[in-house]
C-alpha cells in the first residue's frame, strides 16, 4: 500500500471521511451554540458603563476560537461515535468489511477530520488564542484594573535571597547574602542587570547598608524568574510560554502543577485519539443498531470520565513526585490498549 493511498484512501475511505466531516461540523456547531448562549448570559452579568453590550459582543467574537477548541475534544468523541454508528446502521460498514476493507482503515478514515482539527487546535494554542485573548481582555477590563504596573518576585537559592522589581520603564534587584548562621550578611542593590538562562550579571552594584559602590559580579546558577509569565492565565498561555513559565518556577509544588497543565496540553492529541478509539470500541461492542441517542450519551459520559481519570492519574503522579507526563500518557495508553482489544473481538 502506497503512502498516498494510506493517507488519502480510496473512494470508500473518502465517503466515510465526508460523513465524519458532516457529523463533526454538526456536533461542533451544536455545542458551540450552547456554549455561546451560556457565555453571553455569563458576560451579560458583568454589564457596566465600561463593559457595554457592544463590547460584550466583541469579547465573545475574539474568544470564539478558544471556545471552539474548548469544545472540540467532546465534539470529536461524540461525532465519531455517531458517524460510525450511522455507517453501521446503513449497512455500509458491513459492506465495506465484506469487500475486504479492514476495520482499522475505516476507523482511520473517520478519524481524518479529527486529526486535522487536532493540528488546528495545537497551532491555535501556540499562535492565535493568546493574542486573541489579550485583545478580548481589553474590551472587558479597564487598563488600570487589570494588572498592577509594578511586578515583584522574591527568589531564594544557595543562601541568597533576591527581590526583583519590574516597574515597566525601570527594573531593580536587591540581593541579600546570608552568613553561616542564617543572618543577613550583606545587602546589595542594582538597577543595571541582565538575567540569562542560568546566570545573573549584576552591574553598577551599591551596598545598601553602607551606601558604597561595589564591584560588578555574576550570580552563577541563579534562580529562575516566573514574573514574566505568572500574570497570565495558564489556559491562555501559548505552549512555549507555558513551558518557559514551568521551567522558571523554583517552588516544587507550583512547578508540578504548572508542569501538569503543560503536559496536559502537549499530550492532548495522543489522549484524544486514544479516547476516541476506546469510545468507538465500546460503541461497536455494546450498542446496537439505530440507537443514536445512546451513542450521544455514551460519548459525553466517556469524555467526562476520561477527564476525571486524567485528573486522578495526574494528582497521583504529583503526590508520588512523578512527572505529570507519565500520569497522562499511561492513562491514555491504557484506554488505547483496551480499545484495541475490544475492536479486535468485534
Amino acid at each position: 500500500m502506497s503512502f498516498y493511498s494510506l493517507i488519502f484512501g480510496d473512494t470508500l475511505d473518502n465517503l466515510f471521511t465526508r460523513y465524519a466531516w458532516r457529523f463533526l461540523f454538526l456536533t461542533v456547531g451544536i455545542f458551540f451554540l450552547l456554549d455561546l448562549i451560556l457565555s453571553f448570559l455569563n458576560e451579560f452579568e458583568d454589564l457596566s458603563e465600561f463593559y457595554s453590550f457592544y463590547k460584550i459582543l466583541l469579547f465573545l467574537a475574539f474568544t470564539s476560537v478558544d471556545a471552539v477548541f474548548d469544545i472540540f475534544p467532546l465534539s470529536a468523541i461524540v461525532s465519531t461515535i455517531i458517524c460510525m454508528g450511522a455507517i453501521s446502521d446503513s449497512g455500509e460498514l458491513i459492506a465495506a468489511r465484506v469487500s475486504g476493507k479492514k476495520l482499522s482503515r475505516i476507523i482511520f478514515a473517520v478519524l481524518k477530520p479529527v486529526i486535522f482539527g487536532i493540528m488546528m487546535m495545537m497551532i491555535s494554542w501556540q499562535f492565535f488564542i493568546p493574542n486573541l485573548q489579550d485583545a478580548a481582555d481589553k474590551f472587558k477590563f479597564e487598563p488600570s484594573s487589570k494588572i498592577s504596573e509594578q511586578k515583584e518576585q522574591w527568589v531564594f537559592k544557595n543562601d541568597r535571597f533576591s527581590k526583583v522589581t519590574d516597574k515597566g520603564a525601570s527594573k531593580e534587584v536587591k540581593i541579600y547574602d546570608l552568613d553561616e548562621n542564617g543572618n543577613v550578611d550583606s545587602i546589595v542593590i542594582s538597577k543595571d542587570f541582565e538575567i540569562a538562562e542560568n546566570d545573573w550579571v549584576i552591574k553598577e552594584v551599591s551596598d545598601y547598608k553602607e551606601n558604597a559602590n561595589k564591584l560588578d559580579f555574576i550570580w552563577e546558577d541563579a534562580p529562575k524568574l516566573a514574573m514574566n509569565y505568572s500574570m497570565k492565565g495558564l489556559k491562555h498561555m501559548s505552549l512555549t510560554d507555558n513551558y518557559y513559565y514551568w521551567q522558571s518556577i523554583n517552588e516544587a509544588a507550583d512547578r508540578n502543577k504548572v508542569g501538569y497543565e503543560f503536559w496536559k496540553k502537549m499530550l492532548e492529541p495522543i489522549s484524544l485519539i486514544c479516547l476516541i478509539i476506546f469510545a468507538l470500541a465500546i460503541s461497536l461492542r455494546a450498542i446496537g443498531r439505530n440507537k443514536s441517542v445512546d451513542r450521544f450519551v455514551l460519548g459525553i459520559l466517556i469524555a467526562f470520565g476520561f477527564n476525571l481519570l486524567i485528573k486522578i492519574f495526574g494528582n497521583i503522579s504529583l503526590i508520588l513526585g512523578w512527572s505529570a507526563f507519565w500520569g497522562i500518557l499511561l492513562s491514555s495508553l491504557i484506554l488505547l490498549y483496551l480499545g484495541i482489544r475490544i475492536i479486535r473481538s468485534v
